[in-house]
């Protein structure tokens, strides 16, 4: 439905816009106040508006259906490094549009460790491959006479903020060896030595410039060692958030906290094994899961063990996923052992379960991802013999991928548009050690492209959707990730869960008519997103009765229940045109909303008479 605005004969001293007074706009952002002259309009900025809760996508029916588009078996510089039993990582290193920048525009690179002939705990290579399927980027065994482990973990941000992603992994010399791009030597850096550690990166104390978190050691952005606590590792699969909410971060590292500076804010009475973050009693601050040695444990903020199980079936357990599995509006934690994956309800008690054979090491991980746009997740899991998605609500089975393989260790499938064409992929590594099947990567996408769309981007083993940005930029102060999407190792959408969309639409614009005598009326035009979810870049134009385009302009995107004035604006009686011009957002229909409908506002013929 389009919205008529009267073309109406004021001044600008009749409307009433003040810009020299920003505290004189009323509760829309609309202005209030006299000015004399077209000169003195100024932007009065952005505003908010109300957000319809109701703005959300209808699911797909029958729209899983899983198809190989292609694998990566073969390192074509390192022959014979082809096994993968470590969870790989995705975001873009390479400039593939040829704009000069390396961001989200390019395809996402999948990296990875591998070993040859089943010495998984001995050297290997490190691999970067495009996630199109089109080659490999590059692939070396060691780099400034530090070599890489063969299940190595491995991260990827940018750590000086220099718009150049680095890439680090576990280094059989040092603790982590960081990378350029391009695969050449940056630095290596720590002690504690680990054949299946995993790095993270983080801006612990929000100066622009990421530290390298391994464990219990804390590197900074040019792999100096900055701190050493001195009590869990959480088998060097440590990660960053805000635990005290003081606005920096801290290394949440097993069953220990530790400040920036190495110091324990707390240590709680149960096993250093992996851990995950999510707020489950919905307070507003997060609480720690871990998983291994056999229990699935839930530990407070104040570091006070609130519940712990046996891991179901047996096995020792591996890290935990958290995600609304049932759509409820709270947390599940998702943990793989020996024989079952189970998914654990708030309080400890079995959701559901699903058998699985992971007889190897029972410490394999999962990821989710909402694929349907219903609300709940589906689960991504690989056992030794087979890829599995889980309905989260039920654990009925919507795929079972007999093609899979691998002695396991601590991977786990990966979920995002790898290939950048707008529709999610999964991203499973495999290894034929000891056992028939798939090595290498696939990746596995929708035949009828209705899969909601994933961020191109998943950089880490501790993953947390808002841990790092589209372009592989790691934020100096992170939305905290448990109060917006509550998940951990769950994959999310471009901007919001897949079941939300945006509502763009024009609102009323200021206009001034005191340089009708030179032929020109000026205007600033406000745009609203009244929706649930923020938008990617929109177009919005001034549009002729005749369908001529008058005026457009780019918007940055604009963040759910914010509205913005575009402007100045000059436009003369020719380019108005002899009918009605008219306000139109997104005429290129670039974002999907719940209301297509409300995209244009008349604003009536030539105002100066």
């Amino acid at each position: 439905m389009h919205l008529l605005l009267p073309a109406l004969l004021l001044s600008c001293s009749d409307y009433g816009f003040n810009p020299g007074k920003p505290d004189n706009l009323d509760d829309t952002g609309a202005p209030d106040g006299p000015v004399d002259d077209c000169a003195d309009m100024v932007d009065p900025g952005t505003y908010r508006v109300t957000v319809d809760e109701r703005c959300l996508n209808e699911p797909g029916v029958g729209s899983f259906s899983p198809v190989v588009e292609w694998q990566w078996q073969e390192n074509p510089v390192h022959p014979g490094y082809d096994d993968i039993m470590a969870t790989p990582v995705i975001a873009n290193l390479s400039d593939d549009d040829g704009d000069g920048d390396v961001d989200q525009d390019d395809v996402p690179d999948i990296c990875f460790t591998s070993f040859a002939s089943g010495a998984y705990t001995s050297p290997g290579a490190l691999t970067c491959i495009s996630g199109d399927g089109s080659g490999t980027l590059w692939s070396i065994t060691s780099a400034g006479g530090h070599g890489v482990y063969g299940s190595g973990g491995v991260a990827i941000g940018d750590l000086e903020g220099d718009g150049s992603p680095d890439v680090c992994v576990a280094s059989t010399s040092n603790a982590v060896l960081c990378l350029e791009r391009d695969g050449s030597f940056k630095w290596a850096g720590g002690v504690e030595v680990s054949y299946v550690g995993c790095p993270a990166i983080a801006d612990l104390d929000g100066d622009g410039r990421a530290e390298v978190l391994y464990g219990r050691e804390i590197l900074s952005s040019r792999g100096e060692l900055r701190a050493t606590g001195a009590a869990g590792s959480g088998y060097k699969m440590s990660f960053a958030a805000d635990m005290d909410g003081d606005g920096d971060q801290e290394v949440v590292a097993g069953n220990t906290v530790y400040h920036h500076d190495g110091s324990v804010l707390w240590q709680a009475a149960t096993s250093d094994t992996m851990g995950a973050v999510g707020d489950f009693d919905l307070d507003g601050r997060p609480e720690v899961v871990l998983g291994g040695g056999g229990l699935v444990t839930l530990v407070g903020n104040d570091g006070v063990v609130r519940w712990s199980v046996s891991v179901h079936g047996g096995g020792n357990g591996g890290p935990p996923t958290i995600a609304d599995f049932d759509g409820d509006g709270l947390p599940e934690v998702g943990v793989a052992g020996a024989s079952y994956y189970t998914v654990y309800d708030t309080d400890g008690a079995v959701l559901w379960a699903q058998p699985v054979s992971d007889y190897s090491s029972n410490v394999t991980g999962s990821s989710v991802f909402d694929f349907e746009g219903d609300g709940a997740a589906e689960v991504v899991y690989a056992d030794e013999h087979t890829l599995w998605v889980y309905d989260g609500a039920t654990g009925a089975i919507e795929l079972s991928e007999a093609g899979h393989a691998s002695g396991t260790l601590y991977e786990y499938p990966l979920v995002a548009d790898v290939d950048h064409d707008g529709s999610t992929e999964i991203i499973l590594a495999s290894n034929d050690y000891g056992i028939d099947g798939w090595n290498g990567i696939t990746v596995i996408g929708d035949a009828s492209s209705t899969w909601a769309p994933a961020r191109p981007v998943w950089n880490q083993f501790a993953y947390q959707i808002t841990n790092v940005d589209n372009d592989g930029g790691i934020p100096a102060a992170p939305e905290e990730n448990w109060l917006t999407w509550n998940s951990f190792r769950a994959g999310g959408t471009e901007l919001g869960p897949s079941h939300w969309l945006a509502d763009l639409r024009p609102a009323e614009p200021s206009r001034c008519l005191d340089l009708c005598a030179a032929d020109l009326v000026v205007l600033y035009v406000p745009v609203e997103n009244g929706g649930l979810l923020g938008t990617r870049d929109f177009q919005v134009s001034l549009v002729t009765a005749e369908g001529e385009v008058a005026w457009s302009e780019s918007v940055e995107g604009l963040e759910a229940g914010a509205g913005t004035w575009l402007g100045p604006i000059e436009i003369g009686e020719r380019a108005w045109g002899r009918g009605e011009l008219s306000l139109v957002v997104d005429d290129l229909d670039g974002v999907d909303e719940c209301d297509e409908r409300d995209n244009a506002r008349e604003l009536g013929t030539w105002p100066c008479e």
